[in-house]
C-alpha cells in the first residue's frame, strides 16, 4: 500500500495547547500592566529580599528604579527609534552616573518593561529600543531587513554617550535578533561598547549550508516574525494565522510540492554574496529594491514594499544564500575589542553557526579569544523553546532549565565588565559546555578539544530499510557486501520531528515513528559495553549513487536507549549532490548511476553515550520542513514537478561508508 503524506503529522512547537488557546490574549495583555503593579510587587520581593534565606537569589530586585517616558532617537538618514528608559531612582533622582545596558530588539520593546525595572533595580540604566519599523518604531521607519543594524546600533551608543548618567561603560544583551543586534557592533565600535552578551545568535547566516540545502521551516518561521514586527505596534496575538492572513507560512510548512526544489544549474537567483560585496547599507537597499522592483525607504513608515520585499526572500526564497555571513556582518574583520559572552545550545538552530564562528574567531582572533572570549553551551534548544509547552525527555531536567535563565541573564558577566575598573578576564576558561545524557559541564581552552577518531561502518545484508530491517554500525571494516536501495518520493517526504527548528517542534523528541518508514535506511550498533563521550564534529563518509542527476541524501544521529524504549534525536543535516565539491558557487550534476563519496558533516555536539545504550545513523533523502524537497529533476520541467529516484547506499571494501565520532580524551 502506498503511503501519502499527513501534513498532520508537522508538529509546531511554540503554539499553546488548545485549552489554553483562550487565554492567549490575557497572556499577552499581562505584559502592558507592568508599570501599574511593578511597585507593589517590587515592595512585596524588597521585603522577602531582606529575608536571610532568600538573600543569594539574584532573581530578586534589589533597589528601587523608574521608567521615563520615551524617546525618539533621531537618525542621521531621518529615522526614528522608539526608545525607553529605565534608571535606578537614587540614579535619576541625584542626576548621577551608572553603566548602561543596551537592548535593541524587533519584538515590542513595551513586552520587556518588567526586565527594564529589573536589570535596573541591580544599578544599571537599562535603554531598550524598538529597531526601525517595529513596534513603536513603526511610524518613523521601515525595517531594514538587517542591513542597518550595524550603522543605527552604533548611532544609539554615540546617543547614550551623551546623556547624564553615561560613566563610560555601555553593556548588551539579548537572545535571538537581540543578539543579531549586539553582534552587529561589536567591532570598529568607536570603544563605546564595553561587553556583550549575545545569546543564540551568530555572525554567520543561518540560512547558508556547506551542502546547499535550504532551511525551509526557518524561512517560514522568519516570515512570521517580520510580518507580525512590521504590522503591529503592539503585539495582540501570538495566532499565527492573524499574523499571516494570506496563509503563506503555512504552504511553507505543510505543503511539500511549494517547497520543491528545482533550480537549473545556470539560475539567474539574487545572490547574496552580490549584497555581501556592498559596503555602504544605503546601496545595498537600493540593490534589493532594483533587483526586487520594491521601493522600501528605511527612513519612512512602510506603505507596503516591505512586505513584499520578505514575501519575495521568505516565502518564494528568491535568494541564494551563497555567503557566508549574515548582512548584519558585511564587513566582519575580527578586529574586536569588546569582551564577548557567546550563550548557545545544543539544540538551538543557530549553534552550528555559532561553533563555525568560534573557530574563526579563534583563528584570526587568538589573543581576544584566549582573554576576552567566553562561551556557555548549554542543553537548550532556541530560547528553550521546547520547554514551553511540551513535556520534557531526558534530557530536560528542571536543574537544566534554572541553569538556562541563569545564564540568560548573566549578572556576574556584567559586574565583571560593567561595574570594576579592570577585569581579567583570562582566567576563565573561554569554552564551558553541557555534556549531554552525562548532566556534567566541561571547561576548554581551544574548540574542538583533544579527541580520538572513532570509526563506525555501515553493515547489512542489503536490507537495512527501516527499523526493522538489518542495519548494523560497528568497527570492523567491511568486506563484500550487498547495499541497501530505497526509493525517494518527493511528494512523500520524510517529516522533520525535533532537533534545531524555530517554532516548528525542536529539541530531543523520539524518532520511533520516523523510522518505521521504508525509505529511512536505519544502522544501529549493539548495546555498548562501555559508555562513549562524544564531544566535537561528527561526520560521515556515505559512498552512494542514484538514478537522477541531483538528489539529497539526509543523515542523523540518533541515541536509542535501553529496550528501544526511544530513538532520540541528537543532530542531522545532510547534502545536494549538485554542491558534492562543496562550492555553492560552482554546482555540478552527477551521472545516474555512478557511485559518488560523499563527506558530509552531520553537525557538533557534546554527548555522552551511557552503557546500554546504542549509537543510531539515519539515512533518508528528505527531512521536511527543515530542509526544502528536491525534486530530482535537476532543473528539467516535468508534469508532475518531480520524479522518484532510486537512492543506493554502498557499504563494501572498495566503498565503506562510515560514521566518525570524536571521542574526547582531554582532561579539560
Amino acid at each position: 500500500m502506498q503511503r501519502k503524506f499527513n501534513p498532520n503529522d508537522i508538529k509546531i512547537g511554540l503554539k499553546l495547547p488548545t485549552l489554553l488557546a483562550p487565554l492567549n490574549s490575557i497572556f499577552i495583555r499581562m505584559a502592558f500592566f507592568v508599570d501599574y503593579i511593578y511597585t507593589p510587587l517590587f515592595k512585596i520581593f524588597e521585603i522577602i529580599g531582606r529575608s536571610r534565606r532568600f538573600q543569594r537569589i539574584s532573581i530578586l530586585p534589589e533597589n528601587a528604579s523608574t521608567r521615563l517616558k520615551e524617546v525618539l532617537i533621531p537618525l542621521e538618514d531621518g529615522g526614528k527609534l522608539a526608545t525607553d528608559i529605565y534608571l535606578p531612582k537614587e540614579i535619576y533622582k541625584n542626576k548621577s552616573k551608572a553603566p548602561t545596558i543596551l537592548v535593541r530588539l524587533p519584538y515590542w520593546k513595551n513586552r520587556l518593561s518588567i526586565l527594564g525595572y529589573f536589570i535596573a533595580s541591580k544599578g544599571y540604566v537599562v535603554v531598550i529600543q524598538d529597531i526601525r519599523g517595529s513596534g513603536r518604531s513603526i511610524e518613523y521607519g521601515t525595517n531594514s531587513l538587517y542591513m542597518y543594524e550595524r550603522q543605527d546600533g552604533l548611532e544609539t551608543l554615540r546617543w547614550i554617550s551623551k546623556r547624564f548618567w553615561y560613566d563610560g561603560k555601555i553593556g548588551m544583551w539579548g537572545l535571538s535578533y537581540l543578539g543579531i543586534t549586539q553582534l552587529a557592533v561589536s567591532w570598529n565600535n568607536e570603544n563605546l561598547l564595553s561587553c556583550l552578551s549575545p545569546i543564540h545568535s551568530s555572525y554567520s547566516n543561518v540560512f547558508w549550508h556547506p551542502g546547499g540545502l535550504y532551511p525551509v521551516g526557518l524561512s517560514g518561521a522568519l516570515y512570521l516574525i517580520m510580518i507580525s514586527t512590521a504590522s503591529m505596534q503592539n503585539l495582540s496575538t501570538m495566532d499565527f494565522d492573524q499574523w499571516d492572513k494570506n496563509g503563506y507560512y503555512r504552504q511553507l510548512y505543510f505543503n511539500p510540492s511549494n517547497s520543491i526544489y528545482n533550480e537549473p544549474l545556470n539560475s539567474k537567483i539574487p545572490k547574496l554574496s552580490d549584497l555581501a560585496s556592498v559596503e555602504n547599507p544605503k546601496y545595498s537597499m537600493k540593490m534589493m529594491n532594483s533587483v526586487y522592483k520594491t521601493n522600501v525607504d528605511i527612513s519612512k513608515m512602510d506603505e507596503g514594499s516591505f512586505l513584499k520585499l520578505i514575501k519575495e526572500i521568505f516565502y518564494k526564497r528568491n535568494l541564494f544564500h551563497n555567503h557566508d555571513l549574515s548582512p548584519y556582518a558585511f564587513g566582519l574583520n575580527y578586529e574586536f575589542n569588546s569582551p564577548m559572552l557567546f550563550i548557545g545550545g545544543w539544540y538551538d538552530m543557530f549553534i552550528e553557526h555559532m561553533m563555525r564562528d568560534v573557530k574563526l574567531i579563534q583563528d584570526a582572533a587568538p589573543s581576544f579569544f584566549k582573554d576576552k572570549f567566553k562561551m556557555i553551551i548549554g542543553p537548550w534548544s532556541h530560547i528553550n523553546m521546547d520547554k514551553f509547552f511540551i513535556k520534557p525527555l531526558k534530557y530536560a531536567h528542571i536543574r537544566d532549565d534554572l541553569t538556562f535563565f541563569q545564564n540568560v541573564l548573566p549578572f556576574w558577566w556584567y559586574e565583571l565588565c560593567l561595574k570594576r575598573d579592570e577585569s581579567d578576564l583570562s582566567n576563565i576558561p573561554p569554552i564551558r559546555a553541557f555534556v549531554l545524557n552525562k548532566n556534567i559541564w566541561r571547561a576548554f581552552n581551544k574548540w574542538p578539544p583533544s579527541s580520538k577518531e572513532f570509526k563506525l561502518y555501515l553493515h547489512s545484508n542489503g536490507k537495512s530499510n527501516s527499523l526493522f530491517g538489518d542495519g548494523i554500525l560497528s568497527n570492523k571494516y567491511p568486506k563484500e557486501e550487498l547495499h541497501d536501495v530505497y526509493q525517494f518520493d518527493p511528494s512523500d517526504p520524510v517529516i522533520t520531528l525535533g532537533g534545531r527548528n524555530l517554532f516548528l517542534l525542536c529539541g530531543p523528541q523520539d524518532q520511533t515513528n520516523i523510522e518505521k518508514r521504508d525509505d529511512v535506511l536505519v544502522y544501529t550498533t549493539k548495546a555498548l559495553e562501555r559508555g562513549l563521550e562524544v564531544i566535537g564534529e561528527i561526520r560521515i563518509i556515505l559512498f552512494a549513487s542514484t538514478t537522477v542527476e541531483d538528489t539529497d541524501f539526509m543523515v542523523k544521529l540518533v541515541d536509542v536507549y535501553p529496550d528501544n524504549k526511544k530513538a532520540v534525536n541528537i543532530i542531522d543535516s545532510g547534502v545536494r549532490t549538485r554542491y558534492l565539491n562543496g562550492d555553492l558557487n560552482n554546482p555540478k550534476l552527477i551521472i545516474p548511476n555512478e557511485i559518488y563519496k560523499f563527506e558530509i558533516v552531520i553537525g557538533t555536539t557534546a554527548i555522552y553515550f551511557p552503557k546500554d545504550h546504542k549509537i543510531r545513523l539515519e539515512i533518508t533523502s528528505s527531512n521536511f520542513p527543515r530542509f526544502d524537497v528536491n525534486s530530482n529533476l535537476a532543473g528539467k520541467e516535468s508534469e508532475k514537478n518531480y520524479i522518484i529516484a532510486s537512492q543506493t547506499v554502498f557499504h563494501d571494501k572498495d566503498h565503506p561508508s562510515h560514521l566518525i565520532l570524536p571521542i574526547f580524551v582531554g582532561d579539560e
